[in-house]
């Protein structure tokens, strides 16, 4: 077969590829006879319909275009691997001309993906934020464990303290008008544990039952409600029950309620807790080496990337971030107005462009080291998110063929993985000082 390849702006190559007229024709002569075995003509059995009829009852411009798609794919797929272009997108056929007893000549457009051209990302000195287990990590841990069997107690002749869950009515107002959901009746907040906004918990602290005040609050700048972001706030408060909390003893009925009865001794639980406390460290800081070298690595990458590409993951940015507002109950059209939509076009735009390039970066690596994605790692992957669901692996599988896109997803998140652990072996890391405080 013949060619010539002309490449276009905007990362667009052009083939003009012609066929033989032999094979022109076998492709026209096969299809014509598939469409003759389920074709039904009256006067005539499916298979014994004579040419010329089967052209002038299902047109022969349809039958040569059927003809195309089926000799195409194989002959551009020899032209892609024979001339290694990576394609963006699946190539169109822009125009044919298709005259039976001669060469077959098709025009074809397909989007490749830029070049990249790597920077240095072996031998290199890389500094990564060092990960360092909080010294009261053990105790936190114990101390949640404790929380989690307490027991609520009612208070009788004392004010509120910032452990107390307390029972209370209240409504609130800003900018003179009620806060839409701003309300409710015997409600029950645990004063260590609030996810109101702040100062409001603050505010209940010091009061006895029966009381009612005001708590003065204001809302965070970055609060989702447009109208409510940065407003001060008041709310009317009336207390009605005081609990306080009752932490079971440090002891080894403690280990034996925490863990079923698995382990019998205090000691036992505190051991296991510090060992994965142990390897969370670990974890974390090989997590964060990954991170820093890939960044690295990815920031002094070269690419030009073509603005239909970045279109195209914009729009798939978008998409999931919809899905996960419609998740969370959230209405995505309203975020967008409330936040700006030039704000988000540009977040948008900027999150594409990074999944590009990590993406690119990370195949382009991958085919120099000959770094390769075999089966057993699918799998492994495979099973990992079987786990976390709580499905058996078949399961997880026929789930996740059923949809191109998932294996393509989970493909691209194990190529991570191996490029990254191979970027730490190849090169040395500093710990900056700055350490962060862990929990489980």
């Amino acid at each position: 077969m013949n060619k010539t390849i002309e490449k276009l702006e905007g990362n667009i190559a052009k083939f003009d590829m012609i066929i033989p007229a032999e094979k022109a024709q076998k492709a026209y002569d096969d299809t014509l006879n598939q469409i003759g075995k389920t074709l039904n003509v009256p006067g005539f059995r499916k298979g014994k319909i004579p040419k010329n009829v089967i052209e002038a009852r299902y047109g022969v411009d349809a039958i040569k275009y059927q003809a195309i798609e089926k000799i195409f794919p194989e002959a551009f797929s020899n032209e892609i691997s024979e001339n290694k272009l990576d394609v963006a997108q699946q190539p169109y056929i822009e125009s044919y001309d298709y005259e039976l007893g001669k060469d077959l000549k098709i025009v074809v457009k397909v989007e490749l993906k830029p070049e990249v051209k790597l920077g240095e990302y072996k031998g290199l000195e890389v500094s990564y934020e060092e990960f360092k287990t909080d010294k009261n990590a053990l105790q936190n841990e114990i101390d949640t464990i404790k929380n989690r069997f307490s027991t609520l107690k009612n208070a009788e002749g004392r004010k509120t303290q910032e452990t107390d869950t307390v029972v209370f009515d209240f409504e609130g107002s800003a900018n003179g008008k009620l806060i839409p959901g701003g309300a409710a009746k015997q409600y029950s907040l645990d004063l260590a544990h609030s996810n109101f906004i702040p100062g409001f918990a603050e505010g209940l602290v010091g009061h006895e039952i029966g009381e009612e005040f005001t708590i003065d609050v204001k809302f965070p700048d970055e609060y989702h409600s447009e109208e409510l972001k940065g407003a001060p706030a008041q709310f009317k408060i009336k207390i009605h029950e005081i609990k306080e909390r009752i932490l079971p003893a440090e002891d080894d009925e403690l280990a034996k309620k925490a863990t079923n009865g698995k382990m019998k001794t205090l000691d036992e639980l505190k051991a296991d807790i510090q060992k994965f406390l142990d390897e969370n460290e670990k974890m974390t800081n090989e997590r964060n080496k990954e991170n820093a070298v890939m960044d690295k690595v990815i920031d002094e990458a070269k690419i030009d990337i073509q603005p239909a590409m970045i279109e195209r993951e914009k729009e798939a940015v978008r998409q999931e971030s919809r899905q996960r507002a419609n998740a969370q109950g959230l209405d995505f059209d309203k975020m967008i107005k409330e936040e700006g939509a030039d704000k988000v076009e540009k977040q948008l735009e900027e999150e594409a462009i990074k999944r590009i390039r990590n993406s690119l970066v990370i195949e382009k690596i991958a085919n120099v080291e000959n770094i390769q994605v075999e089966q057993a790692d699918l799998f492994n992957q495979i099973q990992l998110i079987a786990n976390q669901y709580g499905e058996k692996r078949v399961e997880a599988m026929q789930e996740i063929f059923k949809n191109p896109s998932s294996v393509a997803m989970i493909t691209q998140q194990v190529a991570t993985e191996k490029v990254g652990k191979f970027l730490v072996e190849q090169n040395t890391f500093k710990a900056k000082s700055k350490t962060k405080k862990g929990d489980k």
